[in-house]
């Protein structure tokens, strides 16, 4: 199989076509059918509100005017903050609660009332003491008891329309508000023609709360005709368990509305009232423009709250209505700013025509942000957005303060703007990767897996994700496939999430996390018992070799005392998967379940180690920036090739000994890996494959530069080509390996690496093979050495350990390419060579590792 072969095919409702764009669209109804009727809400209450102003305008003096509106951002602003979080916490409850529903909202009612009137007796309070303006807005005693009473209940009516929206019955709360529109609009017109009286703002905020009590009354007795109300008994009790959620709902809700709603309120302070009924007509017309991205979002949440899997895509088709729509319509509220002004009055456009064209660039920041707060909340990430919230809508209030007291209405409206397409740039992100996300592993559903949640692989793990190597173990006692299952079993039960029981989605790039149901059918296919035995491990090891890359991440063969173990590098190198191998056979041996900790993810880990190795040190700037490249290969002869991984093995318990007594006598410090690299380059060339002796690859471990007691489980290793004197000679070898290590080299090779992937992706599946292969091809070398494997020391070995069988093995080879791995394990040196056998004769390879096991001095002097 190659990358193409695996790459998705993209078929059904989503393909192109009319057919195809129905369908898409048939998914989407409530999406549609919810967010119409909270559209249709803002619309009717726009409509009629802008007609309420209208006639305000013509009707009442624009100081009553002022007030009014003072009055109405008051009621918003604290009705806001008083609704605590209730309503958007109905909202993700609701759809989970079987019966009392009404109960809970009752209680929620209640506590919303609560707390509202205790803020408006608190506005009320600091107005009168110490905002001179404000005072006079408050009307006397009548409008300041007024407007706490219209405080309190605009809080219970927008939990009231919230719970609506949560019951999924969007109509109702349209029905409500549109009542509410229509008979405060009728109240004014009956009091504009009352002779003699007066039109203040303390009798037009009377018609806001009186038609607030109508409309909630027609609501209640339709909801009793339907029967939809089956208790109203409001229970304290019901909140415990709940208090967390809504405070968290309550941060995200405050640090979002309080600036909107307070800045006429700012207007007012720092210029007049007068600039403020201009001002809040012109915020009017931009609330109709933001009714889009508003109501969409909030029913977003509202779809998306018990099903996380439908995000993407409401998300996308969300996108497409407030942009597709809105943008269009914020164009033409810029350009005819003026005129749409105008119909309020002459100094209304003189006021505030310049701050409405600017009010209309902000309608892409509204989209944005509106989206960002639905994302977070589907995705349980209420705090981080409520925190960022406040920082935002402080950052607005105090720009806005600024400029209204350093200028006029144009200045506050355009530091406003400012801010808020700073806050797009930090939000965009946020929504673009849900826009932007690979396409869902279909695989998972046509095999009926539950996936309960994902973890997207880090930018490190999906550096190796083509990537695998095989570990075989053996012979052991009490081991057998039945047994390793149900370790896995026991692992996954006790930590759903762990890497070595998760699925992997290659294409999507994410750890795949089963329910246990799903998963004991899943490790049927991914541990495969092959009986009693006898059989031959390097046969187990070629079946991994030869199996194509799946979601397999750990894929395990168990037969006749043996333990095959293929892991994909994503999960980690000799370290990590040494540790997984032991916990699994032991766990196996002793029937209990493997244990195994949690994956700790240090995403920071390669940026903190750079930056110690190099940041303020330009001494080592150059060196750490320059690479040796591989040489260039010239052209020439070739011949017909087909991949064809091999492997050949080989281990002596007393080569080790030779190597240490040859080295403290012609190379005193050298390593035994060193050593056993010379060796094998020498056996190569005594076999006649003439190697490129220009240099190799060595695999080398980069935790050396992580700060102690920082564990990396996962791959945190890299293969730098390097170019010594010889290799044939184990000193020239130790030598340039330990300068590079010093150099601290592969780590900026790391972080390149890892941010070329942040830009262009990662492939899931390695590049397909060549057809080719040079004539005469030349050994081309990769080096890995994995050091002591003492710690399998205590697997139910049923040999003594000369006789172990321990090796690693990768799956993937260049076409010229030779892979010696090496390891020691008590006292005993593996070896494994990998490579194509439709390239170099087996039989050459398995005389060369015989060669270093039996006379590893013989070779080097032989080359000196």
């Amino acid at each position: 199989m190659t990358a193409t072969d695996a790459a998705p095919q993209h078929t059904g409702p989503e393909s192109t076509g009319r057919g195809g764009i129905f369908a898409a669209l048939k998914g989407h109804v409530d999406l549609f059918l919810n967010a119409g009727s909270l559209m249709a809400t803002t619309l009717i209450t726009s409509v009629f509100g802008f007609a309420y102003w209208w006639v305000a305008a013509h009707v009442a003096p624009q100081a009553a005017v002022g007030q009014a509106s003072a009055a109405v951002s008051a009621m918003t602003l604290i009705g806001t903050i008083g609704m605590f979080g209730m309503g958007t916490m109905l909202i993700s409850e609701l759809p989970t609660i079987a019966r009392g529903k009404w109960d809970l909202i009752s209680t929620c009612l209640l506590t919303a009332g609560s707390a509202a009137t205790v803020g408006g007796l608190l506005y009320v309070l600091v107005a009168t003491l110490w905002i001179p303006s404000l005072q006079e807005a408050l009307g006397g005693t009548f409008g300041s008891f007024l407007l706490v009473v219209g405080i309190a209940l605009n809080a219970m009516t927008l939990v009231l329309d919230e719970a609506m929206v949560g019951l999924l019955q969007g109509p109702l709360q349209l029905m409500r508000n549109a009542w509410f529109s229509l008979l405060k609009l009728v109240l004014l017109g009956v009091v504009a023609v009352i002779p003699g009286l007066a039109l203040t703002g303390t009798l037009l905020l009377l018609t806001w709360v009186a038609g607030i009590v109508a409309s909630t009354a027609i609501l209640f007795r339709v909801l009793n005709r339907r029967g939809m109300i089956d208790s109203l008994h409001p229970r304290p009790s019901l909140m415990r368990g709940r208090g967390r959620a809504t405070f968290d709902h309550n941060l995200l809700n405050l640090a979002t509305y309080l600036p909107r709603a307070a800045l006429p309120l700012i207007v007012t302070a720092t210029l007049s009232a007068e600039a403020n009924a201009a001002f809040y007509t012109a915020f009017m017309v931009l609330s109709f423009m933001a009714m889009v991205p508003g109501n969409v979002a909030l029913t977003l949440f509202a779809v998306t709250a018990g099903d996380k899997s439908a995000l993407r895509g409401k998300v996308r088709v969300g996108l497409l209505i407030c942009l597709g729509a809105g943008f269009p319509a914020s164009l033409v509220v810029l350009f005819l700013s003026d005129t749409i002004m105008g119909l309020f009055g002459a100094e209304y456009a003189r006021t505030a025509g310049d701050a409405l064209a600017i009010l209309a660039l902000t309608y892409v920041p509204f989209v944005f942000h509106h989206f960002f707060l639905a994302i977070s909340r589907v995705q349980g990430k209420l705090r981080g957005a409520g925190i960022f919230s406040v920082f935002a809508g402080v950052a607005e209030l105090l720009a806005a303060w600024w400029a209204g007291t350093h200028g006029d209405l144009n200045d506050l409206v355009t530091a406003v703007a400012i801010v808020m397409a700073i806050e797009t740039v930090l939000v965009a992100p946020t929504v673009l990767k849900v826009v932007f996300a690979p396409v869902v592993d279909m695989s998972a559903v046509a095999e009926g897996v539950d996936v309960m949640s994902t973890t997207s692989l880090t930018l490190r793990e999906r550096a190796w994700l083509p990537l695998e190597y095989i570990r075989t173990v053996g012979p052991l006692t009490g081991v057998n496939a039945e047994r390793v299952r149900d370790a896995l079993i026991g692992l996954h039960t006790a930590d759903p999430t762990h890497r070595a029981v998760s699925r992997l989605d290659r294409s999507g790039a994410n750890w795949q996390h089963m329910d246990g149901a799903s998963f004991a059918r899943y490790v049927e296919d991914a541990v495969t018992d092959l009986g009693p035995g006898p059989v031959d491990f390097d046969a187990m090891t070629r079946q991994l070799q030869s199996e194509q890359r799946a979601h397999h991440p750990v894929r395990i063969l168990v037969g006749g005392g043996y333990f095959a173990l293929k892991v994909s590098h994503a999960y980690g190198d000799a370290g990590p998967v040494n540790t997984l191998v032991r916990e699994i056979v032991l766990a196996a041996s002793e029937q209990r379940a493997a244990r195994i900790a949690p994956s700790l993810r240090h995403k920071t880990a390669l940026p903190k180690a750079w930056w110690k190795q190099f940041g303020l040190k330009p001494g080592r700037w150059k060196e750490g920036l320059s690479f040796a490249r591989p040489p260039h290969v010239e052209e020439g002869p070739t011949r017909p090739w087909q991949a064809a991984l091999t492997v050949r093995t080989a281990r002596s318990a007393q080569v080790l000994g030779q190597m240490r007594a040859w080295r403290d006598q012609h190379a005193p410090g050298v390593t035994t890996s060193a050593i056993t690299f010379a060796a094998f380059t020498g056996a190569l060339i005594e076999l006649g494959l003439k190697p490129d002796l220009r240099g190799g690859t060595f695999l080398a471990d980069a935790r050396r530069y992580v700060d102690k007691g920082v564990s990396i489980d996962s791959n945190f290793c890299m293969g730098p080509f390097l170019t010594p004197a010889s290799l044939t000679d184990p000193m020239a070898i130790h030598t340039t390996l330990k300068a590079e290590l010093a150099t601290g080299r592969i780590l900026t090779m790391m972080l390149l690496r890892e941010g070329k992937i942040m830009l262009t992706g990662a492939p899931g599946m390695p590049d397909p093979y060549p057809a080719e292969v040079a004539a005469e091809p030349q050994p081309r070398l990769t080096f890995s050495n994995q050091g002591r494997h003492d710690m399998l020391g205590d697997l139910p070995w049923a040999v003594d350990p000369a006789g172990r069988v321990n090796q690693s093995v990768p799956t993937l080879n260049g076409p010229e390419g030779i892979t010696l791995t090496t390891s020691e394990m008590n006292g005993v040196l593996h070896l494994e060579a990998t490579f194509h056998g439709t390239t170099y004769d087996p039989a050459v390879i398995d005389r060369a590792l015989y060669l270093v096991c039996s006379d590893p001095a013989g070779l080097i002097m032989a080359n000196r």
